[in-house]
């Protein structure tokens, strides 16, 4: 199950096939990831619905992720509740040119704090003397 805010919604949830909801909605939905009986859509519930989720007495434990980070786990019986609370998270807005910039600064390793010999060592040795070998070969290598 993915349990989400308006906020939320456009990840996981929507992964899942849920809906995406409004930001300006005071909402939870509940999507299930992949149903076997009953309920096989998206449920929306209103700010003051008190959720309680029971892990069945046949089940193995059930990890709880939290944005995608492990939270704890669940035993056979063992009951979630949650509740959608206000003001619980705060959204920051960059400008659009200021948000692809960060994003390409993220993804070209800029911001790792390592040194490329540093980076060599993280590359597997076999690959590594791979590579070096190639690059003498070509007369790269020195």
């Amino acid at each position: 199950m993915v349990v989400s805010t308006p906020h939320g919604s456009t990840a996981y949830n929507y992964a899942a096939g849920g809906p995406v909801v409004s930001p300006s909605a005071e909402a939870v939905v509940i999507t299930p990831v992949a149903p076997m009986a009953g309920i096989g859509r998206s449920v929306v519930l209103g700010r003051d619905d008190r959720i309680t989720l029971t892990v069945a007495p046949e089940s193995a434990p059930v990890a709880i992720d939290v944005d995608g980070t492990v939270a704890g786990q669940l035993g056979a019986g063992d009951v979630l509740r949650a509740q959608l609370r206000a003001g619980a998270g705060q959204v920051v807005r960059l400008a659009a040119g200021e948000h692809a910039s960060r994003s390409r600064v993220k993804l070209s390793l800029l911001d790792v704090p390592l040194r490329r010999d540093q980076l060599l060592e993280l590359v597997p040795a076999h690959l590594r003397e791979e590579g070096l070998e190639r690059l003498r070969r070509e007369g790269l290598g020195t």
